[in-house]
């Protein structure tokens, strides 16, 4: 059977979506996967390269080519390409259909349309409140985040010197600035075409309280959206309760996709 439609997603190092792929595969629905530049060629790339790489390079320019290369293939209906991204994927499909990928439908799993670091904040600020208040650290943490704060709320009015030079949360400051100046609820709110917004309730990363519920915000004037919240499920979209949940120790456990996540995923693509 020829498909007749067909979604883009980038690798990660999650198995999620290897376990997504096969499963829209199973469904009847062609799909396309590669390996992210910083996957495959990480290793040589140099300081100087790093300080301007930003997410254009990382993601964007890649998910349009996969788009146009999907869209030429005569297996595929080019009307009915779409993208599915997790994470800074999901964060990214916005700018990446409105830059050139002009897909069917975004399917935007565990993203967020916050800048990235206020993101990077809130992980930070979580984990440090979690930590003893009896350890000595707790309080050098505390200022260190109180200072990135303050160079994060600064971002804009850096210039591409100073930001290749800063490091904020870790993150290259001039990475940081390119995406605050494409900003995705801004890309979201003009968005008109199908969009299924897809979350995990036990999501210590990507929260829904602030991250889902702004997507519902900034949807309510498109009739073709559409949310699925899945209790019980974390970042992956797995179900996790063990040693270590809500913290990174969740991903060290092997666990499966919830299935239901793979059959809304598959099905909402056939429908649109």
């Amino acid at each position: 059977m020829v498909p007749v439609q067909a979604t883009v997603t980038r690798r990660s190092a999650l198995t999620s979506l290897s376990a997504i792929s096969l499963g829209a595969c199973a469904a009847g629905v062609a799909v396309l996967r590669y390996d992210k530049r910083t996957f495959a060629h990480g290793r040589s790339f140099t300081p100087e390269m790093l300080a301007k790489f930003t997410v254009k390079e990382e993601t964007v320019e890649d998910a349009i080519a996969a788009s146009k290369l999907l869209k030429n293939d005569k297996r595929i209906d080019s009307a009915r390409v779409f993208i599915v991204g997790h994470s800074l994927g999901g964060m990214l499909a916005p700018r990446i259909d409105a830059e050139g990928g002009s897909f069917a439908g975004l399917i935007i799993m565990a993203g967020t349309a916050r800048e990235f670091w206020q993101i990077s904040y809130d992980q930070n600020e979580a984990f440090i409140k979690a930590m003893d208040d009896n350890d000595p650290t707790k309080k050098t943490n505390e200022a260190w985040l109180a200072a990135e704060l303050v160079k994060a709320q600064n971002i804009k009015n850096m210039s591409d010197e100073e930001a290749m030079a800063a490091v904020i949360f870790g993150v290259p400051a001039y990475y940081l600035k390119d995406m605050e100046s494409h900003s995705t609820a801004d890309l979201t709110v003009k968005l008109r075409k199908p969009v299924l917004i897809m979350q995990g309730e036990d999501d210590f990363q990507v929260f829904k309280d602030k991250d889902y519920t702004l997507w519902q915000d900034l949807l309510k004037e498109n009739s073709n959206a559409a949310f699925k919240l899945y209790p019980g499920l974390n970042h992956a979209f797995v179900h996790y309760e063990g040693d270590g949940k809500g913290t990174v120790e969740e991903y060290k456990h092997p666990g499966n996709v919830e299935p239901q996540v793979i059959r809304d995923i598959a099905d909402w693509i056939l429908k649109n």
